[in-house]
């Protein structure tokens, strides 16, 4: 299996830009007008560079990176789950959900570009679950 790579929706994307953009410009806006310094109007230039971040950080990474060992979800704090670790996928209305016996991993479906989701689903179609659950009796 090669490497897939499940993209961001690219509405979401734009939107961050544009926040970004929009925050920035009007925190030096503000900072230029002013003949005084105030501290809270660097709080436009530090959400500004929040969404930019955010958006670099998007582009660069995307939202899921499948390869033939792991399952990888790029956000703020990325997770990671083994494919051999998976014991069930659910499908949720909003996305899926894959489970492990220690960890769990949300995708969540509207985040995800239509030709991305296609492949996700699938990828996840074609997914066998190798563990099984089974009970052990301890007397």
């Amino acid at each position: 299996m090669k490497n897939l790579t499940i993209n961001y929706t690219k509405k979401r994307l734009y939107i961050h830009l544009i926040l970004g953009v929009f925050w920035l410009t009007l925190g030096a806006f503000i900072i230029w007008e002013n003949t005084e310094f105030r501290w809270y109007n660097l709080g436009f230039i530090a959400a500004g560079s929040l969404y930019l971040a955010q958006f670099i950080w998007d582009i660069s990474y995307q939202y899921l990176n499948i390869t033939d060992t792991y399952i990888r979800k790029n956000n703020l704090f990325v997770k990671k789950l083994l494919l051999k670790d998976i014991t069930q996928i659910e499908k949720l209305v909003g996305g899926y959900m894959l489970k492990s016996k220690q960890k769990e991993l949300t995708i969540k479906s509207h985040l995800i570009d239509k030709n991305s989701l296609v492949k996700l689903e699938s990828f996840l179609n074609h997914f066998e679950v190798v563990g099984t659950e089974y009970y052990e009796l301890k007397l």
